[in-house]
């Protein structure tokens, strides 16, 4: 058969060129001819097979154009030159020992950190999760032999099908796209798992380098070697591996544990059909439009023989790849999870406990308000069991900011007396119940110790605060809490928890703690015996009709905020509450339930007196109270108790007092008060050594001048019955 004319072309009917019709599409056999004189040009590519030992084979591909009438056809011959040149470097690629430097996999798997770090309970159950790591979202590397079946066979179907036998690239796909490439628009990738995954593990060999939308020639080539030199030291099933948790899905998901979370809620063994269809389509396109994923999974679906997956994978398509659940896994203790976890990948076991963390958060809930936080402690080993900063983990941490204690501390300040011998359980204190000074001793004046610190009657402590002075602030100490001057210092939730507990195992203190860790040596904050007694004199026998041995204090500055503290044989509880008028008493419900539901079946139990307490019957004269049992620091113990001599003193102000007196810039007739009790007959005022007021030792005003005072009480005969020393901030006249 004669060729055709110079300048004309001969195709048959499955071939007509592009410009001669819409919608061209190339036959897959096509031979434009030439005159018979013209020699042929015939392309040997030599392409190996899937065994490097079984040789090569040459597939002759003829091309024999006389001329090309349009740019399109002209285009073809550099594109055939190219061809050449890759076609050697394949044949280069087999023979070639890949010898490229080639990361081990513990390595690789070592290095891929979580974005996320876990707060874990003593027994490493997860509590809480914490991003760290906005870059990307990638979890915990997961084995191969726990990703779901399902998975594995859409991946290997949508990705790689002949990824088992192949040596690192698939020759024939790399064949057929390349001659996919030479006629199509559309290009096609031949890349195998094995050369995916050493773009993800060298950016050098990524998509996009240099601004360019795909991989270069070059880039190619570099792929293919170290996709070699990967089937040469890792196993197939380590190459799986690595890529299904390495490999990005959508927007910042890396790997297939971030990528089931997010979208579907599961972890990557409970992953059904649709879902393992839907993430082996993302893998081509991890950001394309939900409608596109949709189809490219019904096309898989058919390619895996499993129709019926179309339709479940088209609706997660369309309502999960743009509604991604990124959250924390674990919110138990988010609080806790904000300042003890602090690097990407770390999985930090602490002191606390599940279930008691459970506890106390269910609680919190309860009293309806976000303004709520509590700290368990063991007593045993001073470790925290429960932190709960809100009852909702989008709520600032309540638990650790410092806030006025008011009278809780009231029982170390008793202890302290109690240790030093000052007071005892039934030394009588005064307690003032009219607006005037008695001039005749009042049985209805006095009260023990004992019912003073239960009360907590506000006269009879700040009677211990005198007697004690600077002792009890630099007792305090002991416990890392530094007391200004002249005022109660300001504690945390821990604090507080960490001095209540020193009160249930004997005066012993050791601060909290949230991570284990070596036995500690404790600080001796009180003496056994006086902080058996305080414990004893604090502590609620029956609860709601149950016999339950438990310590039990609460401070409510106003109606509407309180906080409780106190401890049973094995916890020591702090809670704070705020909200509406009346909490104080749900915030005492909710204290007990606590402790309650921590005890479990096990009922709080009363301790055991140290040997240094003895018990002795007491008798009050007047009988201020009823004669009863007490208990005694061996050495101190009485069987009677008179009412005191009570001394003339200044009630106000207080010795090393601090007056704020600013209100004089803008009130002239601002006063303070001097106050004495027992004052008397004839007593009078001295102020930095000259007299003040009419001669009356009860009351007087001053208006108040900046700088530092020194107040007396003086007597008819001038004699100095009482002094302070105080201080005036004002503004300077």
């Amino acid at each position: 058969m004669r060729g055709p004319s110079p300048g004309r072309w001969r195709t048959n009917r499955a071939f007509r060129p592009r410009s001669m019709r819409p919608g061209w599409r190339p036959s897959r056999c096509w031979r434009a001819r030439r005159p018979m004189a013209t020699p042929f040009l015939t392309l040997l590519v030599a392409i190996p097979v899937s065994n490097p030992t079984s040789g090569l084979w040459a597939c002759g591909i003829q091309c024999r154009p006389v001329m090309c009438p349009t740019r399109e056809f002209s285009a073809l011959f550099p594109l055939v030159r190219r061809l050449a040149l890759v076609a050697s470097l394949i044949g280069a690629v087999s023979s070639a020992d890949a010898n490229q430097p080639v990361p081990a996999f513990a390595e690789v798997k070592a290095g891929a950190t979580p974005s996320v770090a876990v707060l874990l309970a003593r027994d490493g159950t997860p509590l809480a999760e914490k991003r760290l790591d906005n870059r990307v979202r990638r979890l915990e590397w997961v084995g191969l032999h726990t990703l779901s079946p399902a998975l594995k066979e859409a991946l290997l179907t949508a990705e790689d099908k002949r990824f088992f036998e192949h040596s690192g690239v698939d020759w024939r796909a790399f064949a057929g796209s390349l001659w996919h490439n030479l006629w199509y628009d559309r290009k096609r990738g031949a890349s195998t798992l094995s050369m995916q995954l050493a773009g993800l593990l060298d950016p050098e060999l990524a998509l996009g380098r240099n601004g360019m939308p795909r991989r270069s020639f070059g880039q190619k080539w570099d792929q293919a070697l170290a996709a070699q030199a990967l089937e040469a030291r890792w196993t197939k099933e380590q190459i799986l591996e690595a890529y299904l948790n390495l490999a990005p899905f959508r927007g910042d998901l890396q790997g297939v544990h971030a990528a089931s979370r997010a979208l579907f809620g599961k972890t990557p063994a409970e992953l059904g059909r649709p879902e393992a269809i839907l993430l082996s389509v993302l893998l081509r396109g991890p950001n394309a439009k939900p409608d596109v994923v949709a189809h490219r999974a019904c096309v898989l679906a058919e390619r895996i023989n499993a129709p019926g997956a179309c339709a479940p994978a088209q609706r997660l398509a369309l309502n999960n790849l743009d509604r991604q659940q990124t959250g924390p896994r674990w919110e138990l203790a988010p609080h806790a999870a904000r300042f003890l976890l602090q690097q990407a990948g770390e999985r930090v076991v602490t002191t606390l406990d599940a279930d008691a963390q459970r506890i106390v958060t269910t609680a919190l809930r309860r009293l309806g308000t976000g303004e709520a936080a509590a700290v368990v402690i063991d007593n045993a080993s001073g470790d925290v069991l429960a932190y709960a900063g809100a009852p909702d983990a989008a709520l600032p941490d309540q638990a650790v900011m410092l806030r006025s204690v008011g009278n809780l501390l009231q029982p170390l300040a008793y202890g302290l007396a109690l240790e030093r011998r000052l007071l005892t359980a039934a030394s009588l204190l005064e307690e003032p119940l009219a607006n005037h000074a008695p001039t005749l001793p009042d049985e209805r004046m006095w009260v023990s110790t004992r019912h003073a610190l239960a009360e907590s009657l506000s006269d009879p402590a700040v009677t211990v605060g005198r007697l004690l002075g600077d002792g009890f602030a630099e007792r305090l100490r002991v416990a890392e809490v530094e007391t200004p001057r002249g005022g109660l210092p300001d504690l945390g939730l821990p604090q507080l928890a960490g001095l209540y507990r020193s009160l249930a195992v004997g005066g012993n203190w050791q601060a909290p703690r949230f991570l284990p860790g070596p036995e500690r040596v404790a600080r001796r904050l009180l003496k056994p015996e006086a902080a058996f007694i305080v414990g004893d004199i604090l502590a609620e026998q029956e609860v709601d009709g149950n016999l339950q041995f438990f310590v039990f204090r609460q401070y409510v500055p106003d109606g509407r905020e309180s906080l409780s503290a106190g401890f049973s044989d094995r916890f020591t509880l702090a809670l704070w509450t705020a909200g509406g008028r009346g909490m104080s008493a749900s915030a005492g419900l909710a204290w007990h339930e606590i402790l309650r539901s921590l005890q479990r079946s096990q009922v709080a139990v009363r301790p055991a007196p140290p040997p240094g307490v003895v018990s002795s019957l007491v008798v009050f004269e007047p009988p201020v109270e009823g004669a009863r049992r007490e208990w005694f620091i061996r050495g101190t113990e009485t069987e009677r108790v008179a009412v005191p001599r009570t001394l003339p003193r200044i009630a106000q102000p207080a010795n090393g007092a601090l007056v704020d007196a600013m209100a004089l810039a803008d009130d002239a007739a601002f006063r303070v008060y001097f106050d004495s009790a027992h004052a008397p007959a004839g007593a009078w005022w001295r102020l930095n050594g000259e007299k003040i007021g009419n001669g009356s030792g009860s009351r007087v005003t001053w208006r108040p001048v900046a700088g530092r005072h020194v107040l007396e009480l003086m007597s008819a005969e001038g004699q100095i019955l009482d002094s302070v020393i105080f201080a005036v901030r004002a503004p300077l006249e």
